[in-house]
Parts: structure tokens; C-alpha cells; sequence
């Protein structure tokens, strides 16, 4: 009987520390259901892009509709903004990720942009549990600076921008959060 041997370079080792990973997640229902938002990463191609989008998308309309429901008078608040933004927040082990979640901001002109974030008020090694936020921008100009550049990660004291959180225990607004958002460079 003849044995080779496994040569460990670190490719396999990512993948043995992906595996192991992968099956210490555990994930607790939660209210919206997540949709499987694929991350993007390099080129992709314009189907993929168009996925990428529709599972955005679908996730904003079960956010939405989850708010709606929680705090029916939002719904008013965001129709006479001047847009608003959707986001997943994955619950990702923050050393292995540097981006923490995705989601869309649609305009009142009807301009939509897709963009990515990183928590930057989680230490390495910390977890998140996935919850989603809705960012409803009062501001027209605050809202094109958004859009445009982005946010520090201090956003949270700008008074034009009220935030929900919505987790598996219902809604909360939140007057303080920690993440830096970005423009997503392969869906925009």
C-alpha cells in the first residue's frame, strides 16, 4: 500500500479553517426572513449582477413590509423623505469579514445605489447577530453626500437621519451605531 503525502499549503488551510468555521454558525430565526445575499467579489457578470440586485431588493420589500407592520406611522415618514436606505447586517465573525452587510438606497427621484458596510463598532473576534436597518434620510443634501462618498463611521449623530433596527424581538430606533458605509463597487 502506497501513501502520498498532502502537501498543507495556505490555501487548503483556508479552506480546512472555512470548514471548521461553517459548521461552529448557527443562525436563530429571525423576522425578516434573511435572503441569501451572495458577496460580490471581482468581476462579475451582468447576470450575476442582476441576482445580486433582485435578492437586495427582495430583502428591502421583506424589511419594509417587517417596519410597516411594527410601526405602521414609518411608513408615512418614509414616503415624505427624501430617500431612504435598507440594509442586512450579516452575523459574521468580524475577523473573517470586511464587509458586514449590503443593502440598497432608493431616492425619492427614484435613483437607486447599492451599497456595502463594515461595522466598526465590533473588536476582533466579536460576532453579530443579522439584523436589518432602515435609514430614512429627511436631508436632500445629506442624503447625496450618503450616495456619494459614503459615511464616516460617526453618521449616527447626524440629526437629518433617523435609523430603525428591526431583530427577532421587533424594532428599535437607535440613536447610536457603529459601521462605515460604501458605495458597492460591482453592482452600482
Amino acid at each position: 500500500m502506497t501513501t502520498k503525502a498532502i502537501r498543507f499549503t495556505p490555501a487548503i488551510g483556508g479552506l480546512l479553517l472555512m470548514a471548521l468555521l461553517g459548521g461552529c454558525a448557527s443562525s436563530a430565526p429571525s423576522k425578516p426572513k434573511p435572503a441569501a445575499i451572495p458577496q460580490s467579489s471581482g468581476t462579475l457578470s451582468e447576470k450575476a449582477k442582476q441576482e445580486q440586485r433582485q435578492a437586495i431588493l427582495k430583502v428591502r420589500n421583506r424589511t419594509l413590509n417587517q417596519l410597516y407592520k411594527l410601526k405602521p406611522m414609518t411608513q408615512t415618514e418614509i414616503e415624505q423623505a427624501a430617500g431612504y436606505g435598507v440594509f442586512e447586517i450579516n452575523g459574521l465573525n468580524a475577523v473573517l469579514a470586511d464587509s458586514h452587510g449590503r443593502g440598497v438606497v432608493m431616492e425619492r427621484s427614484g435613483r437607486t445605489t447599492y451599497m456595502q458596510l463594515a461595522r466598526t463598532d465590533i473588536g476582533p473576534g466579536a460576532t453579530v447577530k443579522p439584523y436589518w436597518q432602515v435609514m430614512v434620510f429627511r436631508d436632500p443634501r445629506r442624503l447625496s453626500q450618503f450616495v456619494a462618498s459614503g459615511s464616516p463611521a460617526d453618521v449616527s449623530s447626524d440629526p437629518s437621519i433617523t435609523v430603525y433596527q428591526l431583530t427577532e424581538r421587533g424594532v428599535s430606533t437607535q440613536a447610536d451605531w457603529g459601521a462605515r458605509y460604501y458605495r458597492d463597487p460591482n453592482l452600482n
